[in-house]
């Protein structure tokens, strides 16, 4: 189901996009909500997805979930998964824990690869967040 465009305008990787820009992308997300404590992208799975955090925080760790390598604490509004875009074969590096209850927006990995393609800034601010993450 389409999301409003209004609810893209805090992505900083969108600045810059006319609203029929942001009409397509909005087309192409779904909404999804994790609870609290839930672990919602998996260290070794195969990404299907990338995904916007709207409102609420996450841990993202290495290794096991009783015993975690904490590697970063991300809040709304940022992208996260976003590291399975430079995979092919698009293994999740890292697993994702949601700190408090979130508000997503989830982007299928190749629509989302299209929308970097169709529209250069997008993919170089999302690349600049990767590095920062580094």
């Amino acid at each position: 189901m389409a999301v409003d465009q209004s609810r893209l305008k805090p992505f900083g990787f969108f600045e810059g996009l006319g609203q029929d820009d942001l009409s397509f992308i909005g087309v192409n997300c779904s909404e999804v909500k994790v609870s609290s404590g839930t672990v919602f992208i998996w260290q070794g799975q195969v990404g299907k997805e990338i995904y916007l955090l709207e409102n609420g925080s996450v841990k993202v760790f290495r290794g096991d979930p009783d015993r975690p390598k904490d590697l970063a604490v991300l809040e709304g509004p940022t992208i996260v998964g976003e590291l399975v875009l430079l995979d092919p074969a698009r293994i999740r590096t890292s697993s994702v824990v949601a700190l408090s209850d979130l508000q997503l927006l989830s982007i299928p990995v190749r629509t989302f690869l299209a929308i970097t393609g169709a529209y250069p800034s997008v993919k170089a601010k999302v690349r600049e967040v990767m590095a920062a993450r580094r």
